[in-house]
């Protein structure tokens, strides 16, 4: 377990149940404290109560969707690290999640260790 990810919250937003379960063992492992939600309203009010530090969102979701979801988070938390998870990326939304100052970006399918890898990135870069 990393020292400096035991004091950091990280709120996962997906819809697949199987991969979410994935992303919070992995992300435990390394120390993080988790979240989840299996989409973006329950994502809106998960980020309202917990404030985490960083969120892992994906983009095409029922319900609503990451960006929808993200531009109503964006409004109380211009600060939240923000990795976005998607199978479909276009110009159009990784503009519209530019426009909403995301960290990174991640394509569907991954390994949860390339996450680790990108959640550390962003991380460090917060920081220097």
């Amino acid at each position: 377990m990393k020292q400096e990810a035991a004091r950091r919250k990280i709120l996962i937003i997906e819809d697949a149940l199987d991969l979410l379960g994935l992303m919070r063992s992995a992300m435990e492992r390394e120390g993080y404290l988790v979240f989840c939600a299996a989409n973006g309203a329950d994502g809106i009010s998960c980020h309202a109560r917990e404030r985490p530090d960083l969120i892992i969102l994906d983009l095409y979701m029922p319900i609503m969707g990451g960006i929808e979801a993200l531009q109503a988070i964006r409004k109380t938390d211009d600060k939240v690290l923000v990795v976005i998870l998607t199978s479909y990326p276009t110009p159009d939304t990784i503009r519209d999640a530019a426009d909403l100052n995301v960290s990174e970006y991640l394509s569907k399918p991954f390994e949860c260790r390339d996450l680790v890898k990108v959640i550390d990135t962003v991380f460090a870069h917060k920081i220097s």
